[in-house]
């Protein structure tokens, strides 16, 4: 390499005359997106790797580097050309743009530092570029901080894949910095404030951030699979949607790109930021938690309140943190596009299901079963267990829907085992006696099975509600950095404070997990047919910081993700919004958001998660009773794909209040029969026609219909405004409506 970079110097100089007269940014002319060899060249790129689909060019004075698409031209810049013209940014922020890296240190009082690799490294001469198999490697070492960190750059096909492999960070033992957590590229493919062009972020279905949309100071920020779950907060002021998948994407004119975090994904955030927040530029980029910390607040003496943070000691040794740019053609370039390019690369990795599956629409069923009540036995206030749905009633509420018309079923039901929803662990497959009992449910079962309706019993395996001799808070469950028992807590409404009478449960470690899932599972010989809804599995992520035998996130989700497999040999698996690792083995997924979070700087929620799913994977959105408005249910089913859904109990409704289930309103069975039935009877024609197809384009048309287009010519618009709309197919469609196009028969309905 450093007679690669001595090679050009001579060149460099001898251009340097023609720059400087011709103009002072090349940027500034129209068409550097299209940039030739030679035009990059003028810049200091020279190719230092290349495919039949892109060349990798490296400045590798300053460790820019640029991706060209050979059939396009097109080119994307780690470093926008013009990042010295920024009259926006100045100080750390500036500097941050033309940085590979940005990293942020503590030292040991707990106060942070911010770094970035412009000004600590490059600037500093401490920068070392290697040779590697398809790419290079930028040994970026922070001389004033101790600390060392190799950044992998490759391109492999149409993809460009930045890895660092966390083991192999250097810190100075002398030094009393340590490291936080690192950005890579921050203003990778960084659009200036005129282009068009929108962010996409996997926030709850999905959202779009519009280039210089201006609608907020506040910068875009999520963690991937949300929060770690053992770091608690004090205060909880607002419900949030997850990230659900590990991906981000941009569309700009010309093309676009879809990110998915390949490696050690539970370790990302994902932050976004529109032009004249902090810079001049439209940006999106990917982080990586290397040491978490939680904050522990206690009173002095004198009664003053007072917080400390408290870090882990890093947990890292043996994992690699990589990002993969799935490079994009125009045409394939916005959020559809996206999504196909992500579950393509699913597929290529075996990681999720490559035929379609196209049943008939079913109305999804999900019953509480049973859960204890406080309630007072002779003057004694005791917990006394209580039937919601007793088993023999699944079957009876099923027959009545059967009378009215509804054919198809997928039923779930929660708190099944022995000690019911947020009772003792479920340490076997034993049927809460409550219920109805191993006769009551057999019987179920057995129906259930005749009329060739899938069952799923729902399972918690992760989280632990009481502790008993078996189950011990004070070994089995994951620590929290100051090694107490992470405790989770309710929160009050009201004060966002932890409740006084707060229900605690606590998560288990992943070890103990693994041990007493495999336990359970040996207890399911005798339910052949049973299918199972070990939601926790697939939708919470913790750490345990204990200070030996920990785990990290990555290595819980690993260990999940091998007892979903485990699972699924046999049986079929029911998961209620899945995080991405659990996509191989769903057979159904349920209660997908149909909304993002609505942060303030996104401007629209598009169903994302849905498009990647539908064709393969059934599904269905947040049930219907849990909707505030039931006509925008209707067109979320319809804009989506999804099936029809309802949450339900056959019984005691009433005593739901003042416990676990007191947020559970309005999901009495018999007051929804008939609307059940009307909802079924109006979408199922509907999904009938669009099961086991793709989508292949979702639009959001500038008079506010959505307009979704299958691939067997079907085309859904759906008006979720208040006005009458048209479309251009001539169709008028009024408001909280929708209209069906088939391309094929001409038919509209």
């Amino acid at each position: 390499m450093k007679e690669f970079k001595l090679k050009h110097w001579l060149k460099k100089i001898c251009i340097l005359i023609i720059l400087t007269s011709v103009c002072a940014s090349l940027f500034s002319l129209p068409g550097s997106e299209y940039f030739t060899e030679e035009d990059l060249s003028l810049y200091g790129y020279y190719i230092s790797a290349e495919t039949e689909e892109l060349q990798l060019f490296l400045d590798e004075e300053n460790g820019f580097f640029a991706v060209r698409d050979v059939s396009s031209g097109y080119v994307w810049y780690s470093v926008p050309l013009d990042w010295e013209d920024d009259t926006v940014s100045s100080g750390f922020n500036k500097n941050a743009v033309p940085s590979i890296i940005t990293i942020r240190t503590k030292d040991d009082k707990g106060s942070f530092y911010p770094a970035n690799s412009y000004t600590n490294v490059v600037r500093r001469n401490t920068l070392d570029v290697q040779e590697i198999e398809n790419g290079f490697r930028l040994v970026q070492f922070f001389k004033r901080e101790g600390i060392e960190v190799p950044v992998d750059i490759t391109i492999e096909g149409r993809t460009l894949l930045v890895s660092v492999p966390l083991g192999e960070i250097w810190e100075n033992d002398e030094d009393v910095l340590r490291i936080l957590d690192f950005t890579v590229m921050p203003y990778f493919g960084a659009a200036g404030p005129e282009e068009k062009g929108y962010m996409f972020v996997p926030d709850g279905s999905g959202a779009l951030i519009n280039f210089t949309n201006r609608n907020s100071d506040a910068v875009y920020q999520q963690y991937v699979y949300g929060r770690d779950n053992s770091i608690i907060p004090v205060m909880k002021k607002t419900v949030t949607e997850d990230v659900l998948l590990p991906v981000f994407g941009m569309k700009r004119n010309g093309s676009g790109f879809i990110a998915v975090f390949e490696q050690s994904a539970s370790r990302g955030f994902i932050s976004a930021e529109t032009a004249y927040q902090k810079t001049n530029y439209n940006a999106i980029n990917a982080s990586c938690v290397v040491r978490d910390y939680d904050v522990f607040s206690f009173r002095e003496r004198t009664g003053t309140p007072r917080d400390i943070k408290i870090f882990e000691k890093g947990n890292f040794a043996d994992e690699v943190f990589s990002v993969r740019y799935i490079l994009l053609d125009e045409e394939d370039s916005d959020y559809t596009g996206m999504a196909k390019a992500y579950r393509s690369y699913l597929q290529s990795k075996g990681n999720f299901p490559l035929e379609k599956k196209a049943d008939d629409t079913a109305l999804v069923l999900n019953f509480l079963g049973n859960s204890e009540k406080k309630q007072p036995v002779a003057g004694i206030p005791m917990n006394v267990m209580m039937s919601y749905t007793p088993f023999a009633d699944v079957v009876q509420t099923i027959e009545k829907l059967e009378s009215k018309g509804v054919s198809n079923f997928v039923v779930k039901y929660d708190g099944w085992t022995d000690g019911g929803l947020f009772g003792k662990y479920p340490a076997k497959a034993d049927p809460e006696k409550a219920a109805g009992g191993k006769k009551d449910f057999n019987a179920m079962i057995r129906t259930l099975e005749e009329k060739g309706i899938p069952f799923f019993g729902g399972t918690d395996f992760v989280h632990l509600f009481k502790s008993d001799i078996s189950h011990l808070k004070e070994l089995h469950t994951n620590r929290s950095i100051n090694k107490t028992p992470a405790a989770v807590p309710e929160y009050a409404l009201s004060t966002f404070n932890e409740k006084e009478d707060s229900n605690t449960y606590w998560v288990l470690k992943a070890p103990s997990i693994e041990k007493f899932a495999s336990r359970f599972y040996s207890s399911l010989e005798k339910y052949p047919s049973l299918g199972l809804a070990p939601d926790s599995l697939a939708g919470t992520l913790g750490s345990d910081f204990s200070s030996k035998n920990g785990s990290s996130r990555s290595r819980t989700a690993a260990v999940f993700e091998s007892l979903i497999a485990k699972y699924s040999t046999d049986r079929g698996l029911y998961f209620s919004r899945p995080f991405a690792y659990a996509l191989p083995f769903t057979t159904f997924a349920g209660d997908l958001p149909s909304t993002s979070s609505r942060f303030d700087i996104e401007d629209d929620s598009v169903p994302f998660y849905q498009i990647v799913l539908k064709g393969y994977i059934p599904f269905s959105n947040l049930p219907a009773n849990r909707s505030l408005d039931q006509r925008s249910y209707v067109l979320s089913l319809l804009e989506s794909g999804a099936m029809p859904s309802f949450v339900w109990v056959t019984k005691n409704a009433d005593e739901m209040r003042d416990t676990r289930l007191d947020s559970f309103m309005s999901v009495f069975a018999d007051d929804w029969l008939d609307e059940s039935v009307a909802l079924y009877k109006e979408v199922a024609p509907v999904l009938d026609l669009i099961n086991g197809f793709e989508i292949m384009s979702h639009n959001i048309l500038t008079n506010g219909l959505r307009e979704i287009v299958y691939e067997n010519g079907i085309t859904i618009i759906t008006n979720p405004t208040s006005q009458t709309a048209a479309h251009s197919s001539g169709l008028i469609i009024q408001s909280m409506s929708y209209a069906v196009q088939n391309a094929v028969k001409g038919l509209t309905q």
